[in-house]
């Protein structure tokens, strides 16, 4: 197609990348009050656990897999040096166990760290800046403006 048989173009909005909404903090299960029977109480939450369904959605979470992804490494990378400084299968295995759970425990609790202040922010732009959501631009159309700086 030539220039001229080109439609005239709309001009574009204003709508930049990425200002979806921001998903809301996932809702915190009601603890249901205990009974006072510790046996009892302990049996009402074990048959809670699904065992299934943690570990097939258990990638879905977040930081999760990279958690027991850098966990693995960690375990097997330090298992297999003590392994060949000492020769010992059962101090070898200990030394993975336990790196495997120090790396992932720590691996997820910084990457939640950096999700929560992430999150912070983008609220405290959204805040800020509530004329730049998405949903107004298209809501508005195409004769919006972008407000004039102060």
């Amino acid at each position: 197609m030539s220039d001229e048989q080109k439609p005239p173009s709309k001009p574009a909005l204003n709508i930049p990348k990425g200002n979806s909404p921001i998903s809301p903090d996932a809702q915190q299960p009601v603890d249901e009050p205990l009974s006072g029977n510790w046996w009892q109480d302990f049996k009402k939450a074990f048959k809670m656990i699904n065992v299934k369904d943690d570990f097939e959605h258990m990638g879905q979470w977040p930081c999760v897999r990279n958690a027991l992804m850098y966990g693995i490494a960690g375990g097997a990378g330090i298992g297999a040096v003590r392994f060949l400084g000492s020769r010992r299968v059962h101090s070898a295995g200990s030394w993975a166990v336990a790196t495997f759970i120090a790396t992932s425990i720590g691996t997820r609790e910084l990457c939640e760290s950096q999700r929560r202040k992430e999150l912070a922010n983008m609220r405290m732009i959204q805040e800020k800046f509530p004329h730049r959501h998405v949903s107004h631009l298209k809501r508005k159309g195409e004769e919006w403006t972008p407000p004039k700086d102060e």
